[in-house]
């Protein structure tokens, strides 16, 4: 199970922000949608099976009329190469 969180820009007009976030629950991996305040308008959580579905999700969610960019964030899982990631002749 993958898990991210969507960060869209629709404009900053907060009715149209609020309708989206509607649109975006009946996508079958959205979990939950919002709209807020700030940099982004609305903000989606996520979760599919794999890479591949997420980017079919946000795909579908990009193309949504009023949509005008968007940020994905993917959960990063723990392993052992995750542990590994980073080290070089700097770290501590």
């Amino acid at each position: 199970m993958i898990r991210a969180v969507a960060l869209f820009r629709s404009g900053g007009r907060v009715p149209k922000a609020v309708d989206l976030a509607t649109q975006l629950r009946t996508l079958d991996s959205v979990k939950d949608a919002y709209a807020v305040f700030g940099r982004y308008d609305v903000i989606a959580f996520l979760e599919c099976n794999d890479v591949n579905e997420l980017f079919k999700s946000v795909s579908e969610a990009t193309r949504m009329e009023g949509i005008m960019s968007s940020d994905t964030l993917m959960e990063i899982l723990p392993s052992q190469e995750s542990h590994e990631y980073g080290r070089g002749p700097f770290s501590s």
